[in-house]
């Protein structure tokens, strides 16, 4: 893969991550992935997504920079 369809993928992860964060910080909507109280904020996945989202961006800006030179 190259690096830059690898920084794109890596990006629209990211914007994945952080509608999922969001989604799970709705209140009185159906969470999946949940096993208790699934209509209730769920602060720790939403966490854990923006988390990964954070992560995804860094792995982005890696993949762009270490693109050979010509």
């Amino acid at each position: 893969m190259q690096s830059s369809s690898l920084f794109a993928a890596a990006l629209a992860l990211a914007a994945l991550a952080v509608l999922a964060g969001i989604y799970y910080l709705i209140p009185n909507v159906y969470h999946v992935l949940t096993f208790h109280d699934a209509t209730q904020i769920q602060v720790k996945h939403a966490i854990a997504f923006f988390a990964l989202a954070v992560v995804l961006v860094v792995g982005a800006r890696f993949a762009r920079s270490s693109a050979p030179t010509k």
